[in-house]
């Protein structure tokens, strides 16, 4: 357990050497910058809210481990790039990014469970079978549309002339 709360840091501390690391919490700090190398691999839980991170690209890749992650009121203003980082955090469950400038974006949330499936909790609200539906239609619509023709495993007859057809030989 790392724990390094309200100590005025501007820059995580090296933390690399503990392999057995597996919590660590940097919130309430000045913290501007992650560097990812500064992280061990296997850490399950990275507290890092109440800071001023602008980016968290490079930084968090590495750790596939991670299941908790807390971002919240820092100065994160890239989606695209934060969700891109978080894109091999298989095993993220818990992730809060509310208070950062990119929240604004009307579709944030319904980006972030689209393109972080594993996240069961986001911005300490539970993540929705009917949200995770209505993401992947808005951010997978071609995929959604071939699921949609799709009907007990055989392609559904979409064209309403094939439906008639279909209607007449069936009578």
């Amino acid at each position: 357990m790392g724990y390094c709360v309200c100590r005025g840091l501007s820059a995580v501390p090296d933390l690399s050497r503990f392999s057995q690391l597996r919590y660590v919490w940097l919130n309430n700090n000045r913290i501007k910058d992650v560097h990812g190398h500064m992280l061990n691999c296997c850490l399950a839980e990275l507290y890092l809210q109440n800071n001023e991170i602008t980016s968290i690209s490079g930084s968090l890749r590495h750790l596939t481990c991670l299941r908790v992650l807390l971002l919240h009121n820092n100065k994160l203003k890239d989606l695209e790039e934060t969700v891109a980082e978080l894109r091999n955090t298989h095993c993220l469950q818990t992730v809060n990014f509310f208070l950062n400038p990119f929240t604004q974006d009307p579709e944030y949330r319904q980006y972030v469970i689209h393109h972080l499936s594993s996240v069961q909790i986001l911005d300490r609200k539970e993540v929705m079978q009917v949200e995770r539906t209505r993401a992947f239609r808005l951010f997978s619509p071609e995929r959604q549309r071939i699921l949609d023709t799709l009907a007990f495993g055989r392609r559904a007859l979409t064209h309403p002339a094939a439906r008639i057809m279909t209607q007449n030989t069936l009578n």
